[in-house]
């Protein structure tokens, strides 16, 4: 495939699964955040889509057609790049929604991670936009697009918007959190447990997948206590999936030690250094391309840091594509 079309064609078929999220997620912010049950008979027709059960997601946050809010989360961050890249790339006046789109299904997510994450990414790709004399204006009106939509929000009700964006904000204390949120407890409490096992065993590690054979003796009291999901899961010797590990780095570190995790980062510091490097020498739709696969890429590195797992497909799609691309540079400079 031709750079152009691999643009093109990846980007609309996300598209069009934003499409089908952003729906199912209007009718679950109606139903979740505002109260409109009498919706969830409109929302009970994705019921005959492949694959997708409706459930609404517990504490007014959704979840669309995720299982649960943190793969919703995971889902955008992958996308995000690509619908953000609309802004540049099309004349279209709906060329700002599918970027809309993508900051409200985060904010009615509740995902910590998300909010973080999706908010770095809008900075990575604000700072795109202001070096190109022709897009400072978006900047501008995105600002003021914002504070209109928010005002209007405030009017309509005030009081509930306010405790809504507190609450938020309130969510990212992970201090102050971690004695009050259990999935915050479990989280740092295996990331401390994979450390102690990396101390333990610095050089090689104990090996791939037995991070967990050995966490078990290590986990922190202050995680433990008053948890339910230790009991239920992680310390459960009838449950039969593995306690995850949460961040892949840790994991890396406790089960490949210091030689593994060191080739891990110098991947991905040279797929983010080869993209810097590319757009140097590259201009129209491969530029742009390339800016899609530092922002998407930038983002689900920083996911990893609450994640434990490889199947992680728009890392692999990412490289695979930057690859491709390298390629072409190479065989380009050799002409």
């Amino acid at each position: 495939m031709e750079l152009k079309e691999i643009l093109f064609k990846i980007r609309k078929i996300f598209l069009w699964s934003l499409i089908v999220a952003s729906v199912y997620g209007f009718f679950e912010i109606l139903i979740s955040a505002f109260g409109y049950h009498f919706f969830y008979k409109f929302l009970e027709i994705f019921n005959y889509f492949p694959f997708l059960e409706v459930n609404l997601f517990p504490q007014e946050r959704i979840s669309s057609i995720s299982y649960e809010p943190p793969f919703l989360a995971i889902y955008l961050i992958t996308i995000s790049g690509w619908m953000f890249s609309y802004i540049i790339t099309s004349n279209s006046p709906w060329r700002f929604l599918p970027t809309i789109s993508i900051l409200v299904l985060t904010y009615f997510s509740g995902s910590r991670t998300g909010l973080v994450v999706i908010f770095i990414q809008l900075i990575i790709f604000s700072v795109f936009l202001y070096k190109d004399q022709r897009f400072k204006k978006y900047i501008t009106n995105f600002i003021i697009g914002f504070s209109l939509i928010f005002s209007v929000l405030l009017v309509l009700n005030g009081e509930k918007v306010l405790k809504s964006v507190a609450e938020k904000v309130d969510s990212l204390d992970f201090e102050k959190n971690l004695t009050k949120s259990v999935s915050n407890q479990s989280r740092f409490g295996m990331q401390y447990a994979s450390v102690q096992v990396f101390l333990e065993n610095p050089i090689i590690g104990v090996g791939f997948g037995q991070q967990t054979y050995h966490n078990r003796t290590h986990y922190p009291t202050w995680a433990t206590r008053n948890n339910y999901e230790f009991k239920l899961f992680y310390k459960n010797k009838k449950e039969r999936a593995f306690p995850p590990g949460y961040n892949i780095y840790t994991r890396l570190l406790a089960e490949t030690g210091l030689v593994g995790i060191i080739l891990f980062l110098m991947i991905l510091c040279f797929s983010i250094n080869e993209i810097r490097l590319l757009m140097k020498t590259t201009k129209g739709e491969e530029r742009v391309l390339l800016m899609i696969l530092f922002i998407s890429l930038s983002g689900l590195y920083i996911n990893w840091l609450q994640i434990d797992t490889f199947r992680m497909y728009g890392i692999w799609l990412g490289l695979a594509i930057l690859i491709r691309m390298r390629k072409k540079s190479i065989l380009a400079e050799n002409e």
